[in-house]
Order: structure tokens, then C-alpha cells, then sequence
């Protein structure tokens, strides 16, 4: 405890067995100037004030051990089992009243260290009302502004994050929820925010005992927070996974193996299985300076690597994790792992800096998000002059598509006219045929009868031949092939010209044939037999295929 005139302790060193007191007869006085008369017999400690005013003092003892404070016969218990809002619990209130004697019995609870077999060195303090007084004022007073400040930036990065979405704030909120925790474990507020009896005691060999309780708890919780906080932070921030993967892997297998290490004992000795803390969190503390210094190796490369705003990132860095270094120095060096000593500002002092500082990393940041806005607004102009210009094509391509689908219904339709102009045509041709028919088979009539009065009428056999010359005449075929070239322009030149051996027969057949005529049609209409005109049409094809 710090020394001076307005703090005046009284030091009794007593030996304590495992079950009961026993007083030296030396008695010390710190600073060396008693403000108490104080006698010792036995197990009894008498304490006179021989002054006119009323004394208030607090009464505790160096060791976290349960006792019973007999004050003149009326007992008060104290200690980590008995449930309070005491920021101490321990401590014991007196007032020792002017120009009055008072007597003070004191008896330990100490069954739950026998297991150990350590014989405990405890010694009473004495601590004047006024001077415990201003010290926990100052203690609150310390611990308000930071839970403001940290309060004030959460709300604001908790802001920031629901209107960005940015990984960066995130984080960050989680470390200063972690400073919340911490800096209210390291200043014992978390016996009076949770009034619950939860602890575990080890005795030493020298003496001393060890307590792991709540406090100790969620301080651990609390840096666990906080580093996961700054590991994460520092990956989103400075994109490690896709610029640096090397140093993200080490980041990432620093912090599981970090948390893992916490959890361990912090689970184990507040379950009561077995006291590890007082083993490990010498080794914890050289742990966080691993992780800081990781940090801000990671920023450092990546400040050389050029990557934006890392130079930013590793300045802002540098004083919060110099504060943190030496903050796990200071656990290692002088109160590690008593966690008693809560008077130190290191805490204070690095979060405030790393508030500060990391404010303008967070600047920086919107500074350069509100550049990379700019330049995607830039570029979300071009894309919309773009797809204005792409539209517009795409609507020229559509009328163009629309005329040439007016233009090919057009067409549609005029060969559909030209169709219907074909079948009539076709069907004109069929009748004409039809028509030939029948006048040829009106001449095979007169034929027969003629063949029937040849032998009676000579003279008829003139007109007899006069009418086979006749049968196919020259104005009937004429007639034809002018309906056939109306339907079919040019179709008697090309196949001549294509076929200059074919006969006028053959090109009257090959007609037949190219209307779908059958071959008993064909036979009619040539007064001849139907094999008569399959063999014709087989010396056609044959004549056809050796001229192509």
C-alpha cells in the first residue's frame, strides 16, 4: 500500500497456524508514527485512542482469508465468503471512539487451506477511513471517465457499424467491450456489480495465499476480448488474408491458442478441479506480449508492403501496445498473480491512448472509404452511360428486328399468293390434261368403230389415218406447254439447255412427271399402255443422270 502522512498504517505481523492466532509481542509501525495505543495479549489486541475525536479506520488483513472480528464481544465476519457489495471484501469497518480502549479478538476460517498442509503469515492492516476514502474515490472517479469514454465510442463504432457494415467497426466494438470488462475486473468493481460469494483459495509455502474469485475471472474474460478484438481488427483492417496470408495464419493461430490458454485455467480453478492460475499467468502476461508484438510486426510489413493505410494503422498502434507491454510487464514483475494491486493508471492509460489514437486510425479509414465511394461513383456513372448506351442499341436492334419481321411477312406473304397462284395453275393443267384425256378416248372410240365398218366402207380407212395423225396435235401440246411455262417460267429452256439430247416427247413426259402426274394419267394422255410409260420414264432417268 503507498506510504504517507495522510495514510497511516498500522502493521501487526501475526503468526497464524492452520486453525488459530497467535501474536508476537513485537509490534510495527509503518511510516513510525502511531496514531493508535495497541497492546497484544494472547489472541486479544487492545487499541486505545488517546485522542478526544472518534478514529474511523478500516480493518483487513494482508492474506484473502475468512475470519470473525470479535469488537468487544460482538462478532462481524468478513472475507471472500461472505457476499457483499464491498469493492474489498475483507474489510471490516471500525470506529474507535476518543479517549477509549478497544478490545479486538480475531479468529480465521482457514479449513478450506488445510488440504494444502502450508502453515499461513498473514498480517493485520490498519488503514485511516480518510486516506481509503480518497484513494477509492480516485479509483472511481478513474473508472467512470473510462467507462464513459469507452461507453461514448462504443455507441458511436456500434453507430458506424449498422451504417457501414464494416468489419473494422466491429471489431473495434469488441475490443472496447473487452476494455469495459477489464478495466472493471482490475479495479475490483465486479464485487459490487455481482454481490455473489465465488472463489478459490491456495496456500503457499511461504505463506501466502492466493484467491481466484470474479474479478479474477472477468479479467481474464476481459483480455480475452480484447486481444481477439485487436488480432481481428487488425486482419480486417489490413486485409492479411488476401495481402498477407503468411502473418494472417500466425495471427490466427496466436489468438486460438491464446484464448485456449486462457480457458483452461480460468475454468479449472474457479471450478475448484485444481488452482492453475497462480502456474500460468506469469506465461499469460508473456503471452499478450507476444500478441502485441505480432501486431505490430504485422503493421510494420505491411507499412513496407505499402498496403493503404497501414502507416496509419501501425502509428496508431504503437502507444497502446507499448502501454499493454508494460502493463504485462508490471503484472509479471510486481503483483502477478495476487491481482491486489489495483492503484496502477496503466490501465486507464492505455485505453485512453488506444482510443485516441486508433480515432484517427478510424478517420484515416473514413477518409479513405469516402475516396473509394467516390471513385465507385465514378465508376457507376461510366456503367450508367453504359447501359443508357447499350439500351439504346438494344432498342435500335429491336425496331431493326421489327421491320425485318414485317419485311419477311411481307414475303410470307407474297409466296403465299404465289403458292395459290401454283395450285391454280396446277390444277388448270390437270383439267387441260383431263381434257386431252377425254378427247383422245373419244378418238379410241371412233377408232373401234371405225375398225368395225373397215371392211364394209374401204373409203373410210382415209379418215381412219387422217385421225392417228391427228391424235396428238401440234395446237393441243402447244396449247399445254403455254399453261405449263405460265406456271413454270423458263422450265422447258433450262432443262434444254441442260439436256440438249432430250426430244420433244421426252420433254413432254419429263412435264408430266414434274406436275406428279401418275403413270396410269400419263398412259391416257399419251394413248399408250402403262408399262409402255414406266419404260419410258426408266430410259428418261437413265438419259437424265448420264447427262449431269
Amino acid at each position: 500500500m503507498p506510504s504517507g502522512v495522510a495514510n497511516h498504517f498500522i502493521s501487526i505481523l501475526l503468526l497464524f497456524a492452520t486453525l488459530g492466532v497467535r501474536a508476537q509481542s513485537k509490534i510495527h509501525y509503518l511510516n513510525n508514527e502511531p496514531v493508535l495505543e495497541i497492546s497484544t495479549d494472547s489472541t486479544r489486541i487492545i487499541v486505545g485512542n488517546p485522542y478526544p475525536n472518534d478514529e474511523r479506520y478500516r480493518f483487513s488483513l494482508t492474506e484473502p482469508l475468512n475470519y470473525t472480528l470479535y469488537i468487544d464481544g460482538k462478532p462481524y465476519k468478513a472475507g471472500p465468503a461472505v457476499p457483499s457489495r464491498q469493492r474489498e471484501r475483507g474489510e471490516i469497518y471500525l470506529t474507535f471512539k476518543g479517549n477509549s480502549n478497544t478490545s479486538l479478538d480475531l479468529q480465521l476460517h482457514v479449513t478450506e487451506l488445510q488440504r494444502y498442509g502450508y502453515r499461513v503469515h498473514p498480517s493485520i492492516r490498519l488503514e485511516k477511513e480518510i486516506a481509503a476514502a480518497s484513494r477509492d474515490h480516485l479509483l472511481i472517479i478513474s473508472w467512470i471517465i473510462t467507462i464513459t469514454l469507452l461507453g461514448c465510442f462504443a455507441a458511436y463504432n456500434l453507430y458506424t457499424w449498422f451504417q457501414l457494415h464494416d468489419r473494422v467497426n466491429l471489431w473495434y466494438l469488441v475490443v472496447q467491450v473487452g476494455s469495459m470488462i477489464f478495466i472493471t475486473s482490475f479495479k475490483h468493481f465486479t464485487n459490487q456489480l455481482l454481490p455473489f460469494s465465488c472463489y478459490q483459495l491456495r496456500s503457499m509455502p511461504d505463506g501466502t495465499v492466493y484467491m481466484y474469485n470474479l474479478n479474477s475471472l472477468f479479467l481474464h474474460i476481459g483480455c480475452m476480448i480484447i486481444f481477439t478484438g485487436l488480432i481481428q481488427l487488425t486482419r480486417s483492417y489490413l486485409r492479411t488474408k488476401e495481402l498477407l496470408p503468411i502473418y494472417d495464419k500466425v495471427l490466427h493461430y496466436l489468438l486460438v491458442g491464446y484464448i485456449i490458454f486462457e480457458l483452461i485455467p480460468c475454468i479449472a480453478t474457479i471450478s475448484g478441479w485444481f488452482y492453475m492460475d497462480n502456474y500460468t499467468l506469469v506465461y499469460e502476461d508473456v503471452y499478450i506480449c507476444i500478441l502485441s508484438l505480432s501486431i505490430l510486426i504485422t503493421s510494420i510489413v505491411a507499412y513496407k508492403k505499402r498496403i493503404r493505410a497501414a502507416g496509419a494503422f501501425m502509428l496508431a498502434n504503437t502507444l497502446p501496445i507499448v502501454f499493454a507491454t508494460g502493463l504485462a510487464i508490471f503484472f509479471i514483475i510486481n503483483s502477478a498473480p495476487t491481482y491486489s494491486n489495483n492503484s496502477s493508471l496503466l490501465p486507464e492509460i492505455a485505453i485512453i491512448s488506444q482510443l485516441i489514437t486508433f480515432t484517427i486510425v478510424l478517420i484515416s479509414r473514413i477518409k479513405t472509404i469516402h475516396e473509394e465511394l467516390d471513385a465507385k461513383g465514378y465508376e457507376i456513372a461510366r456503367l450508367e452511360t453504359d447501359i443508357a448506351k447499350s439500351r439504346h442499341h438494344h432498342w435500335l436492334i429491336e425496331k431493326e428486328n421489327e421491320q425485318i419481321t414485317l419485311a419477311i411477312q411481307a414475303e410470307k406473304d407474297r409466296n403465299e399468293q404465289l403458292q395459290q397462284k401454283l395450285d391454280t395453275n396446277n390444277r388448270e393443267l390437270v383439267s387441260n390434261s383431263l381434257y386431252i384425256h377425254q378427247k383422245n378416248k373419244l378418238l379410241d372410240d371412233l377408232k373401234k368403230q371405225l375398225h368395225d365398218i373397215d371392211e364394209l366402207y374401204p373409203a373410210i380407212k382415209s379418215i381412219k389415218t387422217s385421225l392417228r395423225e391427228h391424235k396428238f396435235l401440234d395446237a393441243e401440246w402447244d396449247k399445254f406447254r403455254l399453261h405449263f411455262e405460265q406456271v413454270h417460267p423458263g422450265f422447258f429452256e433450262k432443262l434444254k439447255l441442260k439436256h440438249p439430247s432430250l426430244t420433244n416427247n421426252e420433254l413432254r413426259l419429263y412435264a408430266y412427271f414434274h406436275i406428279n402426274l401418275s403413270t396410269k394419267e400419263i398412259a391416257t394422255l399419251l394413248n399408250i399402255e402403262a408399262a409402255s410409260v414406266r419404260q419410258a420414264k426408266t430410259r428418261l432417268n437413265k438419259k437424265l443422270k448420264v447427262n449431269v
